[in-house]
């Protein structure tokens, strides 16, 4: 069962949310604030797939209660999907340095909720089931100081980021950024889905589909993705060059691109991998090459320095 903590001090936006996603079969626990949010999730054994945040509230608001939750442990990876009707950069600045990952402007249709949560659902699975893999006897490569790589699938992508995570000296910290440039690189680049073929595709869930009819066709078959690893004694960086038609990277990585995106099912990827994962990011190559840099001080950057580069 996938289940949801949905927070919010106004009921009828609770009923809402509840009435909106029980129906796509999801499970919904309602608290009316931040306090008795956090209390659900330290005493219930449940395992929850998503929240979904209100931003304003008494006792202990949104942000609060996003704090609380990024500097767990046990609740860190949960996507959170942040309710607002507060859209400026600023404001959505301290959402994103608090962990928000997701948000929905009030008010908001019941259609782009649901697409919210099942994106935000799919990306909490897919990053359970690779964090198993880093816990699957790879310490030694912490040990690698060169590698190189080709691939051409979701799913040989999904193999691959645990293993170039568990060579780095915080796997968990890089791992979804990882996840995310290689498979940009196969559906993006390699396989040319356009931001909006991308769009409508997942609207009515057929990406997986997609990507797996195109990998069969002559046009895509023969392409793959070359990733190369290498560590001296001040970072590792690892490339990830693709065959595409390369793009406008420096426009996905702008702030202003993260506001335009930051409420929509994707499109801001490759600037929450550089924001969460990485020291640096950055493309050449016409944007055929990403250049990922990892300091080895296990340093994270300074992320509001980000906002102002």
């Amino acid at each position: 069962m996938i289940n949801l903590l949905a927070v919010d001090d106004e009921m009828i936006n609770l009923m809402i949310i509840d009435e909106s996603l029980s129906d796509k079969g999801f499970n919904v626990v309602k608290a009316k604030d931040g306090e008795e949010a956090f209390q659900i999730l330290s005493s219930d054994s449940t395992l929850f797939h998503a929240i979904i945040l209100d931003r304003l509230m008494p006792k202990m608001d949104g942000i609060e209660l996003l704090k609380k939750i990024k500097r767990s442990e046990k609740y860190k990876d949960i996507p959170v999907i942040f309710q607002t009707a507060m859209s400026s950069i600023t404001d959505m600045t301290e959402g994103l340095d608090a962990g928000a990952f997701y948000y929905l402007t009030k008010p908001y249709s019941r259609t782009l909720l649901v697409r919210i949560v099942q994106t935000a659902v799919e990306h909490f699975i897919k990053l359970q089931r690779a964090k198993e893999d880093l816990h699957k006897g790879m310490g030694a490569l912490r040990h690698m100081i060169t590698g190189e790589f080709r691939i051409r699938s979701i799913r040989e992508s999904h193999e691959l980021a645990p293993l170039l995570a568990n060579a780095c000296p915080d796997p968990e910290r890089v791992l979804t950024g990882i996840m995310e440039i290689l498979n940009n690189a196969i559906e993006h680049g390699n396989l040319g889905i356009s931001y909006q073929e991308k769009s409508e595709l997942h609207d009515n869930d057929k990406l997986m589909e997609e990507i797996f009819r195109r990998l069969e066709t002559p046009e895509f078959k023969d392409k793959f993705v070359k990733v190369t690893f290498e560590k001296n004694d001040h970072h590792i960086e690892i490339r990830v060059s693709d065959q595409g038609k390369g793009f406008d990277w420096q426009r996905y990585l702008s702030v202003e691109a993260m506001t335009k995106n930051a409420f929509k099912t994707h499109g801001r990827g490759i600037f929450m991998a550089r924001k969460l994962s990485f020291d640096d990011l950055s493309y050449t190559d016409e944007g055929r090459t990403a250049v990922i840099r990892i300091d080895l001080s296990n340093k994270q950057g300074n992320l509001l320095t980000d906002f102002q580069e």
